[in-house]
């Protein structure tokens, strides 16, 4: 009896592990449905086509669409009036979704507008699979309705079998990709090793990879789909984290630590990267050149010089404003040119002057020390993080590359930036 139920239980067990892999390899499918002027028929109108695709595909299961997901569509709509399919398919895969089957109800006839009182819609259709950026190629047609401007629950079915058909026909094989994101910072890569940081503590770093120049006003704006008030090359308007004038390459700044962590984490979805700020060490390291000969004796004062006037944008020659980044590479010409012409030791660019850099540890009034340091509390508070470099706004002294700061995490400065790095 009992190796019977024993049996039975170990049999019981399989089958609910069997089940349990089954629902986990089950693929979840939105059908989103924009473009007309009542919610609600949306929603029926994606019910039905997502029970149609479940019949070609037993695995899909449809997921409820609610009103929110109708003004997120809208808010995701570009000035040309096209959806920013890239932006969608972010959506979808923070919603950990496999698939979404877009259906856009549009003018027919000329219309301006979609409206039910035409006698006629056009409807495009397309599924997006949101791992390999694959989507179906478009499906456009136009659908009839009576005079008065009404749809039955037939004529409704009607739409919705001629986009699963549409979807599924031998007409639309064809896949096409979706470029979502093209931008990666320039880095450059850095030699572990160890060094005395502040003249006085011991560290050891691993190899990694920093950012060449500071982020840039285009660079957030490839990143954070904002751009100055008067935007380049027809793009949409809309803000720049700035204080200064527009400047594409100038360092972006006025962003404060949740700013750059929103930054990193929207770089990151989009790479499948881990970009993160330099903790103290790595920038410190990094800023006197790794473990690459100095170009002083016994190391430089200031980032690749022990003449700030040769590579920092600080109080006394940069003009009230930041500069475009890497563009501190010489002396003025009644001066030698700078011993490093390119750049630090590294050819890291700005890391005296131009912007203060967001780095990631908290303030301690201690230095860190040891294998790969950081600091993850703060001496006075935690709402407070270390910045370093010196900027366009302060003397010699914070343009050192020793010379250590804290900033309130929520502040944002003019004279504030930051760089990345990789592990």
């Amino acid at each position: 009896m009992m190796k019977t139920m024993k049996k039975m239980l170990i049999s019981l067990l399989s089958l609910l592990l069997l089940a349990a892999q089954a629902q986990g390899a089950r693929e979840p499918l939105a059908v989103l449905v924009v473009g007309v002027d009542n919610w609600m028929f949306g929603d029926v109108l994606a019910h039905i086509v997502g029970e149609e695709l479940k019949r070609g595909n037993p695995n899909l299961v449809p997921v409820t669409r609610e009103k929110f997901v109708q003004n997120k569509l809208k808010a995701l709509r570009r000035t040309s009036g096209e959806i920013n399919l890239c932006e969608l398919r972010e959506w979808a895969n923070n919603q950990q979704l496999a698939q979404v089957c877009f259906v856009e109800a549009k003018a027919g006839n000329g219309y301006p507008i979609f409206s039910f009182k035409h006698d006629k819609q056009a409807y495009s259709a397309q599924v997006i699979n949101v791992a390999d950026s694959s989507c179906s190629c478009v499906a456009d047609f136009d659908f009839s309705r009576d005079g008065a401007g009404k749809m039955a629950m037939a004529e409704l079915t009607k739409v919705a079998w001629e986009v699963v058909g549409r979807l599924q026909s031998s007409n639309c094989k064809t896949s096409n990709y979706i470029k979502c994101y093209s931008y990666e910072p320039e880095m450059v890569f850095v030699k572990g090793g160890e060094y005395m940081m502040g003249g006085s503590s011991r560290v050891i770093l691993s190899d990694f990879w920093i950012g060449k120049y500071e982020v840039t006003q285009a660079e957030w704006a490839k990143v954070m789909r904002s751009y100055p008030a008067t935007p380049p090359n027809g793009t949409t308007p809309g803000s720049r984290p700035s204080g200064h004038a527009s400047c594409e390459t100038c360092p972006v700044e006025k962003v404060n630590w949740g700013d750059v962590k929103i930054f990193l984490d929207t770089l990151n979805r989009r790479t499948g990267k881990n970009y993160r700020l330099p903790t103290e060490a790595q920038w410190e390291y990094a800023a006197r050149g790794g473990n690459a000969a100095p170009s002083c004796n016994g190391g430089c004062k200031y980032s690749g010089s022990d003449t700030v006037w040769h590579v920092a944008w600080y109080s006394e020659n940069s003009g009230k404003t930041t500069h475009k980044v890497g563009t501190r590479k010489t002396a003025p010409s009644a001066v030698a040119l700078s011993p490093v012409v390119n750049g630090n030791e590294l050819g890291i660019h700005d890391m005296s002057g131009n912007v203060f850099e967001w780095c990631r540890d908290y303030y301690s009034t201690s230095l860190p020390s040891g294998k790969d340091p950081e600091c993850t509390s703060g001496s006075y508070s935690d709402s407070y993080r270390i910045a370093r470099g010196g900027s366009w706004l302060h003397t010699t002294t914070s343009c050192r590359v020793a010379d250590r700061t804290f900033i309130s995490i929520n502040l944002r400065q003019p004279s504030v930036g930051f760089r990345v790095v990789l592990p």
